[in-house]
């Protein structure tokens, strides 16, 4: 095997015990095992399907419609294990683009130090800087 599949095999090991992907993983199992949350997701996903059906059939949504949407989504956002999700997506979305900057800075022959710092999200986003 080369060196560079070796590595990213390496990559892909640190990625999965990175604590940024248990806290998403631990919040998803929150989200599942949440009863509110998991019935308010399904209703937004039918309600959001069926828009889309309607747009995709050419068919005018009234207003009214579109704001049951948003606000459905407002209430989906205020629920709290939806927003520790969020939170750690949040958390590993960031790590994957330091990653990926990382290995575009070397591909593109920058300079180590030209890259980003590993960790340089905020502290609140919850993952004590790993």
């Amino acid at each position: 095997m080369s060196i560079v599949l070796s590595k990213a095999e390496e990559l892909a090991a640190a990625i999965s015990a990175s604590e940024e992907l248990v806290v998403l993983r631990q919040a998803a199992e929150r989200v599942d095992s949440d009863e509110m949350a998991t019935a308010a997701l399904q209703k937004f996903s039918e309600k959001q399907e069926m828009v889309q059906r309607a747009a995709s059939s050419g068919l005018q949504l009234p207003p009214e419609q579109m704001e049951e949407l948003q606000e459905m989504q407002g209430q989906i956002r205020d629920i709290p294990s939806i927003q520790d999700f969020a939170s750690a997506q949040t958390c590993f979305t960031e790590l994957m683009d330091k990653v990926n900057e990382i290995i575009s800075a070397a591909v593109m022959g920058r300079e180590p130090g030209d890259s980003p710092e590993p960790h340089s999200h905020s502290s609140s986003c919850g993952c004590k800087g790993h």
